[in-house]
């Protein structure tokens, strides 16, 4: 007897990698890569892995290439000098990408096929340390267009602002201030130009990733749809981050997290959920579950400004489901001093062949008959 089924994403879950510890002097000992891609910001952590790399025995690199943000300009340059210095140490080359500029998608595409002509498949680390969520967003799914084999790498900061103290201190500041913060102001909201989503035919259905400045995520909910700040009818979903932190920290942060975004998430009809920031798989399962519960009803939009790790998951989600629509909101300025300090650990997910990656994901929705 023939049984058939539909192949979810839960069954192929497992197969894709984990986020595992990276010790780069015994992970990239002897190595060699064809290119290697970071951001230039200004927290020190975005020097972590590229120095950790020149400190790595027989470590090179064909090409390196820093990504320059429109934003925070003069405190990102404070750390180029030393992040150019790094670089000699392992590569011959590197250049520049602005990668705010409406060119930025066509250049990294030209660099992705002009390598693909000198080597098949090439070898690409992407350090994801300081990269902004629409810089993310952008850069995974050019990469996905390509067969590369991928390595993603990311340092991990030691302090995030506001701690449980800081937050006590300026209760009112964090709260109400838009000057206050890690990020001021709202710069612009727009739809991602490169994840547009299928045309909108049914109400939509946002799914916000909070932060601990919720101007941006009122800004994206209003140009979406601003009655949903008023009656959010089940058509607003939040996502509260579970941070990668210890128990009692872990509480303190989604408790402050709550507080700062309670104007949302007291509206009748909010739906909300908690979510690993540090797990890429549990937001791809989550979005996923919402999908397949929604899209029919809805069109769905999500406001990725969540964690680094949770935005991947957003990335590859996009993969999965095209037709859902990503909205970006950029700050008027970052607040350096009140963004994070320092890092405690390095991580890494390998993602392998790129082309494996895809053919994992595609099977999602496909038809599988079993035998017996």
């Amino acid at each position: 007897m023939k049984r058939i089924k539909e192949i979810e994403l839960l069954d192929i879950i497992n197969e894709l990698p984990d986020i595992l510890p990276l010790d780069c002097k015994k992970e990239f000992l002897n190595q060699e890569y064809d290119l290697f891609f970071c951001a230039l910001g200004f927290e020190d952590r975005c020097l972590t892995i590229p120095e950790l790399l020149a400190d790595t025995e027989n470590f090179t690199c064909n090409k390196a290439y820093y990504f320059e943000y429109s934003t925070n300009r003069e405190d990102n340059e404070i750390n180029k000098p030393r992040l150019l210095e790094v670089f000699k140490k392992f590569t011959n080359s590197w250049d520049s990408f602005q990668c705010d500029s409406d060119e930025f998608p066509k250049r990294l595409r030209d660099t992705l096929e002009n390598e693909i002509k000198i080597k098949s498949k090439p070898k690409v680390i992407f350090d994801i340390s300081v990269c902004s969520s629409k810089l993310l967003l952008l850069a995974i799914k050019i990469f996905l267009e390509f067969d590369i084999y991928l390595k993603i790498v990311y340092s991990e900061a030691a302090i995030y602002h506001p701690t449980v103290e800081e937050y006590k201190n300026n209760l009112q500041k964090w709260s109400i201030e838009e000057d206050f913060g890690i990020a001021t102001g709202v710069g612009f909201v727009t739809p991602s130009p490169e994840h547009p989503g299928a045309q909108k035919e049914n109400p939509d259905l946002i799914i916000v990733f909070l932060t601990f400045k919720p101007e941006r995520t009122r800004a994206i909910i209003a140009d979406i749809d601003e009655s949903l700040l008023q009656r959010p009818n089940k058509r607003l979903i939040c996502i509260i981050g579970d941070s990668h932190m210890d128990e009692p920290i872990k509480m303190n942060r989604k408790k402050i997290m709550k507080e700062i975004n309670k104007e949302i998430l007291e509206l009748d009809g909010v739906i909300t959920y908690e979510i690993s920031t540090f797990d890429y798989k549990e937001t791809l399962k989550k979005l996923e579950q919402i999908y397949k519960e929604k899209s029919t009803d809805f069109h769905i939009n999500i406001s990725a400004l969540g964690s680094k790790i949770q935005t991947l998951g957003v990335s590859l989600f996009y993969y999965l489901r095209p037709d859902v629509s990503i909205y970006l909101s950029l700050p008027k300025k970052y607040n350096p001093t009140q963004y994070s300090k320092g890092y405690k650990a390095t991580w890494q997910i390998d993602f392998g062949d790129n082309a494996k990656l895809k053919e994992l994901l595609k099977k999602v929705g496909q038809i599988k008959i079993n035998n017996g």
